[in-house]
């Protein structure tokens, strides 16, 4: 085999790791800021407010959270298993999230609040310049 041969290998051979991987770290719906009313969005200090990112990290007030396991439950659900630290304790959790037809996120069985069910409207954050 040449060198131009074993170069066109490698090539493609990158390119269709690059294409997996693009594919595997894209933005999930349920990524972004989240919180209990509008009002709340605008609330910067705000305990009904939260935020997802990267897919498997998810931030409130004084909670945060690193999903272990995503399972897709359903087109637009996924069960999660969650290691949790907030108030100097650490836990475990395992909600169901999901984006309801109106564009709420649904988290049952979350790891704060004092109800067995939360429902976060998107929030619009401004981007900096």
């Amino acid at each position: 085999m040449n060198g131009a041969t074993r170069f066109a290998m490698v090539l493609s051979l990158g390119a269709a790791l690059v294409g997996e991987c693009t594919s595997a770290w894209a933005a999930q719906p349920y990524e972004g800021f989240w919180a209990s009313t509008k009002k709340d969005c605008r609330d910067q200090d705000s305990a009904d407010r939260m935020s997802i990112e990267g897919g498997n990290r998810l931030y409130w007030y004084e909670t945060r959270c690193r999903a272990r396991e995503i399972i897709a439950d359903g087109k637009l659900g996924w069960k999660m298993k969650l290691a949790c630290e907030g108030e100097g304790e650490k836990f475990r959790s395992n909600p169901r999230v999901s984006i309801a037809a109106d564009g709420k996120l649904v988290m049952d069985n979350g790891p704060v609040g004092r109800d067995k069910r939360q429902t976060y409207v998107r929030c619009e954050i401004p981007r900096s310049r």
